[in-house]
Order: structure tokens, then sequence, then C-alpha cells
């Protein structure tokens, strides 16, 4: 594989957050601004005045950083790319697939800016649905797949939330949930792969019934709020782990949707699986041991991604 940085772990990074001035965008910044191995952290957004406001107070904030409004040619020199920009979210859907249509207009300019000022930085895209943009700029700009990765983690930390709440686990408890699958209706929860302080769970009948209802009640209430937000803070959590990840030179373990190339027995699609990730990019695709059911229902996630891939706004 092409090494796409040649840095040591210690060095400072610059990230660039196309979508800079919306809800994920300023949360991230936030995260990542705390981080010791960045300094400088180029916000992109068409809300030019609201995106001032927030680099102004970030750059009151962590006055040693490099905190600035940028144009995509400043996308020059990033090590990481985090795409959140998209169409305004709203909470009156079923799917997060209706913002497919708005998001790949979107997708088709700010990935020829990529490609054209950064095109061997590290992407990685938050907004929906992740899986099929993720998808179309591999296959629509040729990026490479080993440095694409769409951001999947908030699914995995909900259903911490739900397994916590059920169990009532306490916070000295730690919890490994993975999800895998479509980031949407059709993903994955690995029971069989859950653990509790290290040690693998079998959760009953009735306990795997409560958290998925938790979930699916999340989901609801959360909607029913009408507040066009999405998930801020989240996101930003789970981007930070992400991106400490990403710049690691040491070899680890993460979620996200990637495309795939045989394994799992699934090709030309992107989707949520385990991988290993350095500042390198994704090392590669780990093919953990599946149940029948689970290996179903990765099966039908698949199968429901790629259904989406034939709508005529993605060919």
């Amino acid at each position: 594989m092409k090494k796409l940085f040649l840095k040591a772990g210690d060095q400072l990074s610059k990230i660039s957050i196309i979508g800079g001035a919306g809800t994920l965008g300023t949360a991230i910044a936030y995260q990542l601004s705390n981080h010791q191995n960045i300094d400088e952290i180029c916000l992109i957004d068409k809300n030019r005045n609201l995106l001032l406001n927030h680099v102004m107070d970030f750059q009151n904030a962590f006055p040693a950083k490099k905190i600035y409004e940028g144009t995509y040619n400043d996308l020059k020199r990033s090590d990481i790319i985090i795409i959140t920009a998209g169409i305004p979210n709203r909470n009156d859907i079923t799917s997060r697939n209706v913002f497919l249509e708005g998001n790949l207009k979107l997708f088709h300019d700010l990935g020829a800016e990529i490609k054209k000022h950064a095109p061997d930085a590290l992407i990685v895209t938050a907004s929906n649905p992740v899986d099929l943009l993720n998808y179309y700029l591999y296959r629509k700009f040729g990026f490479r797949k080993q440095q694409l990765i769409g951001f999947t983690r908030n699914d995995s930390l909900r259903f911490e939330w739900a397994i916590r709440k059920t169990m009532q686990l306490s916070a000295r408890d730690q919890v490994f949930s993975p999800v895998i699958g479509e980031h949407g209706e059709s993903q994955v929860l690995l029971f069989s792969h859950l653990k509790i302080n290290g040690l693998p769970i079998k959760m009953s009948m009735d306990q795997i019934g409560q958290i998925k209802e938790q979930i699916q009640g999340w989901f609801i209430q959360f909607n029913q709020l009408n507040i066009n937000r999405t998930t801020g803070w989240t996101t930003a959590n789970g981007m930070g782990e992400l991106v400490t990840k990403l710049l690691d030179p040491t070899p680890s373990e993460f979620i996200g949707s990637a495309v795939l190339e045989g394994e799992y027995g699934v090709s030309d699609v992107s989707i949520g699986v385990p991988i290993t990730i350095s500042n390198e990019g994704i090392h590669g695709v780990q093919e953990w041991d599946l149940n029948v059911v689970e290996r179903g229902f990765f099966q039908n996630s698949v199968n429901q991604v790629k259904d989406y891939m034939k709508s005529p706004v993605f060919i």
C-alpha cells in the first residue's frame, strides 16, 4: 500500500472540515481543537457569517491553534478532510437516504475540489447517507479505497448507551458494542461480539429485546422533538476517537464504512465493517465470524444499500 503520510506520531497535523459552520462541523472542530497533535484546522462553509462567528470564537478559545476560514484552495496539505456538508437536516423522514439526491450534487462539486487540491488526504464522510456518499467518492473520482472512511461510530455508541441503560452498568464498566452494516435502518447489532469489561457476554432474548426497543425508542423521541438539529456531540465524540487513530502510525481497530472488494463475500459497495486503520488509512477489513442470523442481516443490509445505488440520481 502506498504510504499517505511519512510523519512521526508526535508531529502536528492539519485537519480540514467541509461544512465547518454546521452542527457537526462546529462540534467536531471543538473536539479536535483539544487534540494535542493537531495545530491547524481549516473550516469551509458557504454560510460565511456564521462560519466567521465560530472562527472568531474558536480563535479566542484556542489562541495557540491556527483555526481559520478557508476555501477549497486551502485544502492543500490537509492530513485529514472531514465532510459534514449536506442539505438541511429534517426530522420528518423515515430514512437517511432521502438526503441522497441533494447531497450527491454537493459531493459532485466538493469531490472534484478535494481531488484537485488534496488528492492524497484521508477523507472521512459524515454526511448522510454515509455509505452511498463514501462509495460515490470512490467510483466518481477514483480515490483509493484505503483513504475513504464513512463515519458510522454513532451506531456503536448508541448500542452501548442502550446496553448500559438496560443492564444498569456503572461508569467504570467497559463496553465493546460493535454495529456493522448500513448506517441506517438495516444496521446490524453484533450481540455475538459484545463484551463487558473485556469478557464475552451472552444476553437473554428479553435483554436483547429491551436493548432494541431502547434504540428504536431513541430515534422516535429524537425526531418527535421536531428540532432540525442532528447529533453533533455524539458525532464529535466518535470523530475524536477516529481522528486520533488516523493520526497514529500504529495500526488499530475501528468500525467504519469501507469499500469492499470480496470481503464478507461482498463487492462494489461501501458499508460498515471492522477495519484496521492508522495514519496510512485503511490497512484492511477484518472478517469477523458472524452467526447465521447476523450474516443474514448483514447481507440484507448490503442488498439495501445496493438497491439505493440503482437510483437514477446515483447512477
